[in-house]
């Protein structure tokens, strides 16, 4: 498998060689070029092209949105990962308008680092958008803000990935996240950053009220809440194995839906 190729355009040093080092470990991803200024990663990304960008905003010579930009411009295929302590509203915004396709906070916990940073790096590879858990409150905030939100904003808002949806509509099928990671074999931890990204797409905090919203804007319909009944039994089958008698797993395979999960 080819690997995939990142660039770090970061002024820290702790934090570059850092991430440099998480993202080399996957043995998927290779680091193939390190950047401290905004102009030298300019150079470094026309040099080696890379799969992905990841990108501190707040650099010494140029502001990050405005390389960000730049990059897009010049190089339309390469995605764009920021990572950043900074996560105020208005650098979000101006971020994502300019062209980022991830959003990732280092005020992470220290357990969470690791995961849910290479979760944005590999998100990005996919051609989805992934937004840290840990500004949902500012985007939720800035979706209700009214005639005040930002345009760009409520754009990406309603732009929903296939796995989001699937999440949902897994979800809405009575699923566990741990059932949902099953079936779409991914960890739990991603199944709850989609559902994350799903929140704050819809406006919503938690999963009851996210698939309520998601039949009202059509994203979902009330079939969804039953459909996935028969793959929710042949997971509950499979983790249950050798704990179970054969009349038992019948048994629960015949049970009709059960309603929500929490």
């Amino acid at each position: 498998m080819k690997p995939i190729n990142v660039v770090i355009i970061e002024n820290e040093n702790i934090s570059r060689f850092g991430a440099a080092t998480i993202l080399s470990e996957t043995g998927k991803i290779q680091v193939c070029g390190l950047a401290k200024t905004g102009k030298e990663g300019i150079e470094t990304v026309d040099q080696q092209k890379p799969d992905i960008v990841v990108i501190n905003i707040d650099l010494p010579d140029i502001n990050g949105t405005d390389v960000i930009s730049l990059i897009k411009c010049k190089h339309t295929s390469i995605k764009i990962v920021v990572m950043t302590a900074n996560s105020s509203r208005d650098t979000i915004n101006a971020a994502i308008s300019n062209g980022a396709d991830c959003y990732y906070c280092k005020n992470n916990a220290r357990e969470e680092v690791g995961e849910r940073f290479i979760e944005a790096v590999m998100a990005a590879y996919n051609n989805e958008s992934w937004i840290d858990p840990t500004i949902n409150r500012i985007l939720i905030d800035n979706l209700r803000s009214n005639d005040t939100a930002d345009k760009n904003s409520l754009d990406l808002l309603s732009d929903f990935s296939n796995k989001e949806i699937t999440v949902l509509k897994l979800a809405a099928g009575g699923m566990k996240n741990n059932e949902i990671a099953n079936v779409m074999y991914v960890s739990e931890g991603t199944v709850r950053s989609y559902l994350h990204n799903s929140f704050i797409k819809l406006g919503v905090k938690d999963r009851l009220n996210a698939i309520r919203e998601a039949i009202r804007l059509g994203i979902l319909s009330f079939a969804d809440m039953k459909i996935e009944e028969e793959v929710t039994q042949a997971t509950q089958t499979r983790v249950k194995t050798n704990q179970n008698s054969q009349k038992d797993t019948a048994k629960t395979s015949n049970k009709g839906y059960k309603g929500w999960v929490a």
